[in-house]
C-alpha cells in the first residue's frame, strides 16, 4: 500500500495546475483509475513513477516524501502566532 499523505500531495499537486486525473494520466501513460489509486493510497507507488508524476506536475520528489512538508501542513497555526 502506498503511504497516503504521499496520493494526497498528488492530488493537491495536480488540482494546483488545474488538470483532471485524466488528463495527467494521460501525460504520465497510464490509466486514470491506476492514478486515482495513487491518489487515494491504495496502489503501490514505485520511485520511477513517482518521479514521472513529479516532473508532469513541476515538483521535487522532495515535495512528496518529506515528512517535515507534512507537520507544516498540518500544524494549527492559531496557536503559533507569527513573530
Amino acid at each position: 500500500m502506498a503511504h497516503p499523505s504521499i496520493g494526497i500531495k498528488i492530488q493537491q499537486a495536480r488540482e494546483e495546475l488545474g488538470i483532471t486525473q485524466r488528463e495527467l494520466a494521460a501525460k504520465l501513460g497510464c490509466t486514470q483509475a491506476a492514478l486515482s489509486n495513487y491518489e487515494l493510497g491504495k496502489r503501490r507507488l514505485y520511485l520511477a513513477n513517482l518521479e514521472r508524476i513529479a516532473g508532469a506536475l513541476g515538483k521535487p520528489i522532495s515535495y512528496f516524501t518529506d515528512p517535515a512538508a507534512d507537520e507544516d501542513d498540518n500544524r494549527d497555526w492559531a496557536r503559533y502566532p507569527h513573530r
